[in-house]
């Protein structure tokens, strides 16, 4: 398993905060729900591209989707 930082404002990690304790769960473990959820919808998007482009040409589609996580901040999740 990763590590994932994600950056949202304080208004809203506070109300997350606020709905997991309510709810019994973790932070993370909402937002391990609300990603799994986006994929099982995005599925179908995903298996139609790939049998309609190149696989390589699909992830070179999304780099600049991930370049925002290559910053010097970040890199100490590199090595986990």
């Amino acid at each position: 398993m990763s590590v994932m930082s994600v950056r949202i404002d304080d208004q809203k990690k506070q109300a997350l905060k606020i709905i997991a304790s309510i709810e019994g769960k973790s932070m993370g473990g909402i937002v391990a729900e609300l990603i799994e959820t986006y994929i099982d919808e995005k599925k179908e998007v995903l298996i139609n591209l790939s049998e309609r482009e190149n696989l390589k040409e699909l992830m070179k589609m999304s780099e600049f989707s991930f370049s925002e996580w290559d910053n010097k901040e970040d890199e100490i999740y590199n090595n986990l």
